[in-house]
Formats: C-alpha cells, structure tokens, sequence
C-alpha cells in the first residue's frame, strides 16, 4: 500500500534456519534506497523475537523506496522489497473517507486502508483521461505568435504570473480602459491574449477545477467502486459478474465503465441518430 510522506513505514523480515525455523542470524543489516537513489542504512539489529527483525524508517521523500535486508554468518540470506512513499500534493481528488462511505465500509476494518491504492488508481485514470482535477501550480515558456498565447495544459483556475525572458520583467494584467498593456485569460482552454506583442514569455498558472465538479466526484466514487469489486473474488473463488452499471463500451477498456463515461461526458455524439420507418 502507498504510504503519506512523513510516514513512519513499519519493516520488518524473518530469518529461518534450514529446517525453515526462525531463528536469529550472526548480524542483520537493513539498506534502504530512496528515490533520489541515496541509500541509509541500519544496523545490526537486534531481533524482538527468534528471527524477527523489524525497523521503523520515516519517509522523508516521494517515490519508490527499495528495502534490501541482509543476514551474515549463521543462517545468512538476503530479502528485497519495495514501497510507495506519496507526495504531499499526491492528486487525489476523493477521500479515503468519502470512498468508505461510498461503499458502505467501516473506517476501521482492514478493507480500508487497502482502499487508498483503489483513490489513487480511479483519480489518476480520470486526470489521464480529462487533464488535472485537483488544482495543480505549473509554469511554461512560450513564445508568442502575434499577439495570442495558448497554453499547453488546462483547464486554467487563474494566471498567477506573467514575466518577460530574460530579464523577468512582470507583465501586468491587461485593464483596456484603464490603458493598461498586459495579458488577457480568454477562456479556462488556455487561450490567452497580449494587449501588446511580447517576444518570449514565462507563465505561471493554476490547473484544475475548483469547486470540484459534481459529476466529477461522482465519477470518481463511481470508478472506486467499480476497481474495488472486480478485485474482489466471490465466494466460488473468482471475480463478481459485471452490473449493469458497469456495461462494456465497444472499443473502450472494462477499467472505465459505461456509467463513468457518461459522468465524465466521455460518450458524447454529434447528434442522435434519425428514426427510420
């Protein structure tokens, strides 16, 4: 499971004899690689039981996080694994509450916790599909063609700032009846006008949407839901029956349901087709 950045991760590895016993090794060591491929390591550890060796690391980067364990002299083995450190601003736009509530789950039973990965994986397949939902600070360079700027991402909250390269000269808002030069947000597509031209410029900008809309949330609730039950094996063993919320679209993937789709104004046509007879 993803862990919060500032996150205490609990580690932990057992250490077995020939026969498969636990039992201690001569010394345990504990290597764990951060993200930015710097690596701290632990040790030797004392064991809290026969075999057992745990170590509490707290997270101090966003990433994947590669944990070797190595036991010397008696009963020497070697034990890798990994885990997910989420940033801060990790893009979720549902909550773990929310998702519990959708589902009707209790907050404190086992399912909940593995509930995270389900919010991460539905909100990131959503912004793959519709750009970024939780509002996101970003900057681009962009030289201007006449006097008209598109912004490669949206859709724009606001402009934060507008400067001139290289010197960093702010550029104001454009205010015409004030006679004021500067810039003019057209529309949330990023489209942006210059009052006058401007060579090379440096946008800093706010992506998303705020408030969340409705049908945005419930998509996402809709989608948690969905990942989560087909994940799930029924009491024969195997994998729930698609409902009939959840209806296959020609030439689409099962990962994004039919109900989802309409939520997110995925399955729009140009028009209806005409009645014939």
């Amino acid at each position: 499971m993803p862990w919060d950045l500032g996150d205490v991760v609990p580690l932990s590895v057992t250490v077995t004899n020939a026969a498969g016993q636990a039992e201690d090794a001569t010394a345990v060591h504990l290597t764990v690689t951060l993200p930015d491929g710097t690596a701290q390591t632990y040790g030797p550890l004392g064991s809290t039981s026969p075999g057992v060796y745990n170590c509490d690391y707290a997270t101090v980067q966003a990433g994947r996080h590669l944990a070797r364990w190595v036991a010397t002299g008696t009963n020497s083995a070697a034990y890798t694994d990994v885990f997910d450190v989420q940033p801060a601003d990790g893009g979720d736009f549902i909550s773990l509450q929310d998702a519990i509530e959708h589902l009707k789950k209790k907050g404190d039973t086992p399912d909940a916790e593995k509930l995270r990965g389900f919010v991460g994986a539905a909100c990131q397949i959503i912004t793959d599909r519709m750009g970024p939902v939780s509002p996101v600070t970003v900057t681009h360079e962009a030289t201007s063609c006449g006097r008209t700027v598109v912004l490669p991402r949206r859709p724009v909250i606001e402009i934060i700032s507008v400067q001139t390269l290289p010197d960093l000269t702010a550029v104001p808002q454009a205010d015409r009846a004030a006679g004021v030069d500067g810039w003019i947000l057209d529309s949330p597509e990023g489209v942006v006008t210059l009052t006058r031209w401007y060579r090379e410029l440096r946008f800093t900008y706010r992506l998303g949407r705020s408030p969340l809309p409705p049908k945005y949330r419930l998509a996402g609730l809709e989608l948690i839901a969905h990942l989560w039950r087909t994940s799930q094996l029924n009491a024969g063993g195997g994998r729930p029956p698609v409902g009939v919320d959840e209806v296959i679209v020609p030439g689409t993937t099962y990962a994004l349901p039919y109900n989802v789709r309409q939520l997110l104004g995925l399955d729009r046509r140009p028009q209806d087709e005409v009645l014939v007879g």
